[in-house]
Protein backbone atom coordinates (compact mmCIF):
# COMPACT_ATOMS: atom_id res chain seq x y z
CA UNK A 1 0.00 0.00 0.00
CA UNK A 2 1.29 3.54 -1.30
CA UNK A 3 1.38 6.07 1.39
CA UNK A 4 -0.54 9.51 -0.31
CA UNK A 5 1.65 11.68 1.79
CA UNK A 6 4.02 13.66 0.17
CA UNK A 7 7.24 15.47 1.11
CA UNK A 8 8.35 18.81 -0.84
CA UNK A 9 11.95 18.42 -1.90
CA UNK A 10 13.01 21.59 -0.50
CA UNK A 11 11.41 22.26 2.37
CA UNK A 12 10.32 19.87 3.66
CA UNK A 13 6.66 20.24 4.11
CA UNK A 14 4.26 17.41 3.72
CA UNK A 15 1.47 18.01 1.53
CA UNK A 16 -1.13 16.00 -0.32
CA UNK A 17 -0.14 18.11 -3.10
CA UNK A 18 1.77 17.87 -6.09
CA UNK A 19 3.17 21.07 -5.84
CA UNK A 20 3.88 23.02 -2.17
CA UNK A 21 2.05 25.21 -1.13
CA UNK A 22 4.84 27.36 0.65
CA UNK A 23 7.46 27.59 -1.99
CA UNK A 24 5.94 26.31 -5.24
CA UNK A 25 8.66 22.87 -5.72
CA UNK A 26 7.63 19.67 -6.49
CA UNK A 27 7.06 17.03 -4.25
CA UNK A 28 8.22 13.06 -3.97
CA UNK A 29 6.65 10.63 -1.89
CA UNK A 30 7.95 9.69 1.45
CA UNK A 31 9.33 6.43 2.51
CA UNK A 32 6.90 3.58 3.99
CA UNK A 33 6.89 3.06 7.34
CA UNK A 34 8.83 1.34 9.62
CA UNK A 35 7.89 -2.60 10.34
CA UNK A 36 7.75 -3.17 13.55
CA UNK A 37 7.09 -7.04 15.25
CA UNK A 38 5.95 -5.59 18.23
CA UNK A 39 3.77 -2.80 16.97
CA UNK A 40 1.56 -1.31 20.22
CA UNK A 41 -1.51 -0.17 17.69
CA UNK A 42 -1.85 -3.34 15.60
CA UNK A 43 -4.50 -4.50 17.68
CA UNK A 44 -6.65 -1.09 17.41
CA UNK A 45 -5.82 -0.97 13.78
CA UNK A 46 -6.96 -4.94 12.95
CA UNK A 47 -10.01 -4.02 14.94
CA UNK A 48 -11.42 -0.88 13.23
CA UNK A 49 -10.32 -2.89 9.99
CA UNK A 50 -13.08 -5.77 10.79
CA UNK A 51 -15.67 -2.95 12.21
CA UNK A 52 -15.28 -1.11 8.86
CA UNK A 53 -15.96 -4.47 6.84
Amino acid sequence: MRSKIKRCRTCGLYTLKDICPICGASTSQTKPARFSPEDRYGRYRRALRQEAE
